[in-house]
Formats: C-alpha cells, sequence, structure tokens
C-alpha cells in the first residue's frame, strides 16, 4: 500500500471519527452539572467582580428527617445582567473552592430546577431585577445533624464581565427517624413519553395502612390518586410499592408525589414534576449504514483515482 494511500486512508478515519463526536457532543457551551465552588479549577473560574445582586434560600420544612425529602429554593435578583442574561447557580455546602458538593455531607440531588440531578444549574432571566427560583429536591443524609448550604450565583454585568454573588449560609436541621414513622425511599422520574403509562415504583418501610401515588398535569387544579400496589419484594427491611399514571395525549408537565401511612403516621415525598415528550422515532439504521457506505466508497475512489493519476503524471514525466 502506498504512503499516499495510507494518508488518504488516515484521514478519512479522522474524519469520521470527528464525525461521530459531532453528533454526540454537548453543545451550547457551559452547561448543568455537579461542580465544586471553582468547577474543580475550570470552566467557571474567573469571576473576581462582586455583583449587587440579591441571594434567598428557603426550605419547604424546618427539618428533614434522615433518609427523606426537602425542597431548597433559591431565589435570585439580579440587576447587572447584560446582553447575556443566562444565570448559573451553585448549590454548595461550604465556600472552599473544592469538595463543595452537597452530595459530600451525604445529600442527594433527585431533581435539580430543570429535571436533572446536578447541583450546578443555569436559567435565563426574564430581566434585570426579576427574581428567578432554582428549586432542588433534596434527599436528606444519613446521619442527623446540622447542616450548612450555601448558593454562589455567577452571571454577566452589563460591561459583560463575570460577576459573582455568595448566599448567606442556610443550616438546616436533619433529625433521626421518629419510632414507627414510615419511609419512602423513590427516584423520581423527569422525563416520560406521550402515550405511554407511566410506572411509578418506591421501597417503603413501616407503611401497614397503605402508599399512595397522588398526580395532576400542569392545567389541572386537583390531584388525583390510586393506592399503591405492595409487590411484596423486599430489600433491607422495605417493600417495593408501584402503580401507573394513566398514558396522557399531548405533551406536558405532569406533578405527582407519595404517602406513606401507618394508622395515624404518615411520611410524603416532596412534589416531583415530570415532562412528557414525544417518543423519538427510532433510527433507519439500514439507510444510514448504505450512505456511510456510499460515502466511503466515493471517498476510495477519488484517493484510487488520485493516486493513478500521479502516476501517470509521474511516468510521463520520467518519458520527457
Amino acid at each position: 500500500m502506498s504512503r499516499r494511500l495510507v494518508l488518504v486512508l488516515l484521514t478519512l478515519g479522522v474524519f469520521m471519527a470527528t464525525l461521530l463526536s459531532s453528533t454526540l457532543a454537548y453543545t451550547g457551551g457551559w452547561s448543568d452539572g455537579d461542580e465544586d465552588y471553582n468547577c474543580g479549577g475550570s470552566c467557571h473560574v474567573g469571576p473576581t467582580n462582586h455583583g449587587t445582586g440579591t441571594i434567598v434560600v428557603s426550605a419547604d420544612k424546618e427539618s428533614v428527617i434522615t433518609g427523606q425529602f426537602v425542597v431548597v429554593t433559591v431565589n435570585v435578583t439580579e440587576t447587572q445582567l447584560g446582553d447575556n442574561s443566562r444565570i448559573g447557580v451553585f448549590l454548595l455546602r461550604s465556600l472552599t473552592g473544592q469538595d463543595d458538593t452537597p452530595s459530600m455531607d451525604g445529600w442527594q440531588v433527585l431533581q435539580d430546577p430543570k429535571g436533572g440531578s446536578y447541583n450546578y444549574v443555569e436559567k435565563t432571566s426574564p430581566g434585570s431585577g426579576e427574581t428567578v427560583a432554582f428549586s432542588y429536591t433534596l434527599r436528606a443524609p444519613a446521619t442527623p445533624g446540622d447542616y450548612t448550604l450555601y448558593a454562589r450565583v455567577h452571571h454577566g454585568s452589563t460591561a459583560r464581565n463575570a460577576l459573582w454573588e455568595d448566599s448567606t449560609a442556610f443550616v438546616l436541621p436533619v433529625t433521626p427517624i421518629p419510632p414507627g414513622v414510615p419511609t419512602i425511599d423513590h427516584t423520581p422520574v423527569s422525563v416520560a413519553f406521550v402515550g405511554r403509562g407511566i410506572l411509578i415504583q418506591a421501597w417503603v418501610v413501616n407503611a401497614t395502612t397503605g402508599v399512595f401515588l397522588h398526580w395532576k398535569h400542569t392545567e389541572e387544579t386537583e390531584f388525583s390518586s390510586v393506592e399503591m400496589t405492595n409487590t411484596s419484594e423486599t430489600s433491607d427491611g422495605a417493600f417495593r410499592y408501584e402503580a401507573t399514571i394513566p398514558a396522557m395525549s399531548e405533551e406536558t408537565q405532569v406533578h405527582y408525589y407519595l404517602v406513606a401511612t401507618r394508622d395515624t403516621l404518615y411520611t410524603d415525598t416532596a412534589t416531583f414534576t415530570m415532562t412528557l415528550i414525544l417518543e423519538p422515532e427510532k433510527p433507519n439504521m439500514l439507510a444510514w449504514g448504505l450512505q456511510i457506505i456510499i460515502i466511503l466508497e466515493a471517498i476510495a475512489i477519488g484517493a484510487y483515482l488520485s493516486i493513478r493519476l500521479s502516476g501517470v503524471k509521474r511516468r510521463a514525466g520520467e518519458e520527457e
């Protein structure tokens, strides 16, 4: 095989690898993720100017029992936004610059403000002076104690310089589970498909008088309810319960929560948000494969003809 053909094939391989990676890469600049105060020394390092925004951190409970659910909300009001009105919020356990994520204290982000499970999320502000809410649904640590949370905000000023603000410390007590109170371990469903029933599952302890699923879509005012079925499957003393939210015919958002009861005692989860989307069509892999083959053949033929033509020219030059 000639050196030129090897070079052509190598170039072709690099081209195909680049094409494949471009179809998998995330686009749009900075993205949501699990990030320390300084993003581990990368993307968000640099804001040295302190902004004039207002940050208020709150929770939907004064305290939370170990392993259960609480919603922490960060309300951000900015006046220095510039052309790029994107605002990024870190939910943190400290402001040291490393090992800052709440998971280091045992918190688990079940749903971030955009339905994911990250401690750093970006949103677009509706405008200068407007308040943007970032709500995080968390599962509390397994160890009781008083836990501190912070919010750090990054955004752009009117001069397009990166600015930052930090919230004051927000202390949230985590208390032991009272004797006999039911507990719920549930991973929320954030995305589901239009036209399909939505299976909701949870592992529950001490729910001797039933576990209930409540749901509604965004346009409804009242929650529908159904008692969840005990599947008799057990794990570490917990039983697996399940129920299905009926299929819906259009794209919307569904809000749901669970309640586990033991006579007069009960535990409920936070209200989770699920987005219904159209099910994507399966790609026609045969057609895609044929297109790739045709492209490869065309490139190979072009390379072969180029090499042949080069050889003809070289021999013609030698004959002269």
